[in-house]
């Protein structure tokens, strides 16, 4: 099916969401995984704080689906701190037909989705669309970068995603018009030998996965292998 992948979520989503009404309706379930946090919190204060109902984070995802004609009682918010749940995760993953992960620290996410969670054998074979943004996009291929700029550590490195996509191309989220930093991803492509496709907060990709086409919206650039 169809990665979507994004920068920054909410100028992303008015680039695709032309596209992506075509390719949902309202008897679509779609299921929402948040699980980024500055700090770790717990059950209550997820629902209760984190993703409470009419709250920022869940007018600005939850909103999102309903704008794409989504209906709310289909959209499935899932507490990584509920244990009681951790099966019916698997069972409400399987069942849907769009993913949206969220951003944020992507070590974080990486740990819940396959440690703590263990959902990692459903998110990487997920037939639906899945659409993420900034460590949503990046967790998807099978190994991603951050520049130095983006990382929590302040040092450019490689990592391990979730393998939706077995690294056809590799990303730059939040990427800058800067010469060195521009120059820094055309090095990337020419030592890995695969294009780097540089994501501005005003761009997007979508990705099909069965077809191998990549569609860009907005500012994104291509940097191609050159020996």
């Amino acid at each position: 099916m169809y990665s979507v992948l994004l920068s920054e979520y909410e100028k992303g989503m008015k680039l695709v969401e032309k596209k992506l009404k075509k390719l949902v309706n309202r008897k679509q379930k779609a299921v929402i995984i948040a699980w980024t946090f500055p700090t770790e919190i717990d059950k209550k204060t997820f629902d209760n704080e984190w993703f409470a109902k009419g709250g920022r984070r869940y007018n600005k995802y939850v909103g999102s689906l309903l704008n794409l004609g989504i209906s709310e009682e289909n959209i499935f918010i899932l507490n990584c701190y509920d244990k009681d749940n951790f099966n019916n995760f698997k069972t409400i993953i399987d069942n849907s037909d769009i993913l949206l992960i969220t951003g944020g620290n992507p070590e974080m996410l990486y740990s819940k989705v396959t440690q703590e969670t263990e959902i990692l054998y459903n998110i990487k074979h997920y037939k639906g669309i899945i659409i993420g943004f900034s460590a949503g996009a990046e967790l998807q291929l099978k190994r991603y970068f951050i520049t130095a700029k983006n990382n929590y550590y302040k040092y450019f490195a490689f990592y391990d995603g979730f393998g939706v996509l077995n690294d056809p191309f590799y990303l730059d989220v939040h990427s800058i018009n800067n010469k060195r930093y521009l120059e820094k991803l055309q090095k990337i492509a020419n030592d890995k030998n695969k294009n780097v496709y540089a994501i501005f907060d005003d761009g997007a990709i979508i990705f099909n996965r069965n077809t191998n086409k990549i569609e860009k919206f907005g500012n994104v650039l291509t940097f191609e292998p050159k020996k």
